[in-house]
């Protein structure tokens, strides 16, 4: 079944949220709803999109804001995330150690693992644990389309910070290194702020990231 996927840059951060829509039965998901997903709210009326999951990369802040906008307004959403991110979750996605204020009143209800294959429709994605700027970080790998949704591991010419509790500068390498480099070189990379980019783009050109490391 035909996915068109949809860009949004929400929120005072510039988050890139991104909607999915299995056209044929006119079913959504939404990937790291930040700050101002009420437009959302209202796209999907307008087109009758029946919104059933949100997956979340990793539970900061500003990848988190908008779930319970959604879940308000949505019965029944299935809300994917790592285990390992819980923690950071119930702290509201540490929007206190930087000076935001957010509380989340609704919990995930699907765990996502590494190597696991979620099936919507005809499609199959696969999920890739990714540690280093969370403990929890994911990405989600969908090869009939070519593109991988990246959070924040990493964007166009740079890496997800590490500084925050549960950074891990060599463990995001690792991640990349083995989670990333290893996708097709022509794969698309749809990162949390910013353009998107891809595997060949990254490896050759990602400063962080010395080709001398990939024999």
């Amino acid at each position: 079944m035909p996915v068109e996927v949809r860009s949004f840059q929400l929120g005072p951060l510039a988050n890139n949220t991104y909607l999915l829509v299995e056209t044929s039965h006119r079913e959504a998901i939404i990937i790291d709803p930040s700050f101002e997903c009420e437009a959302l709210l209202d796209l999907l009326e307008q087109e009758h999109l029946q919104l059933t999951q949100i997956w979340i990369t990793h539970a900061h802040f500003d990848h988190i804001a908008g779930v319970q906008s959604l879940a308000d307004h949505v019965a029944h959403l299935q809300i994917g995330l790592h285990p390992a991110d819980l923690p950071l979750w119930r702290a509201n996605g540490g929007a206190n150690w930087l000076g935001w204020l957010l509380t989340l009143q609704v919990e995930p209800n699907m765990a996502f693992s590494h190597a696991q294959i979620l099936t919507w429709g005809d499609n199959l994605i696969e999920v890739r644990h990714t540690p280093g700027h969370s403990p929890g970080h994911v990405i989600f790998w969908l090869p009939s389309l070519n593109l991988a949704f990246c959070g924040d591991l990493i964007f166009y010419h740079g890496i997800g910070r590490t500084d925050l509790p549960g950074g891990d500068f060599e463990q995001l390498r690792h991640s990349i290194i083995r989670e990333v480099f290893t996708l097709p070189p022509h794969t698309r990379l749809l990162p949390g702020h910013g353009a998107e980019t891809s595997v060949a783009e990254e490896r050759l050109h990602n400063p962080w990231l010395k080709d001398e490391l990939f024999p």
